[in-house]
């Protein structure tokens, strides 16, 4: 699906992850604890460069917002 997804949108230089059967979520403070999306992942974006330091996070406070796509591109600037 991820893919799919980056083909469509054009997307080459993107390596996506998934949560799936992981601890990702537990580890990274990312787990949705208590109510209709408890054990789901909350949303954010995580950026690492080239020697996997993060050089940018962005965790919104609710689900339904985005995360702020402008600051996470200029962040790979």
């Amino acid at each position: 699906a991820q893919a799919r997804f980056c083909g469509a949108e054009g997307i080459k230089n993107a390596q996506t992850i998934s949560t799936f059967r992981s601890t990702f979520a537990n580890d990274y403070g990312l787990n949705i604890v208590d109510g209709p999306l408890a054990g789901l992942c909350s949303r954010a974006v995580i950026i690492l460069d080239e020697n996997n330091k993060v050089v940018y996070t962005q965790q919104v406070g609710e689900i339904v917002d985005e995360p702020n796509y402008v600051n996470a591109l200029n962040a790979l600037k």
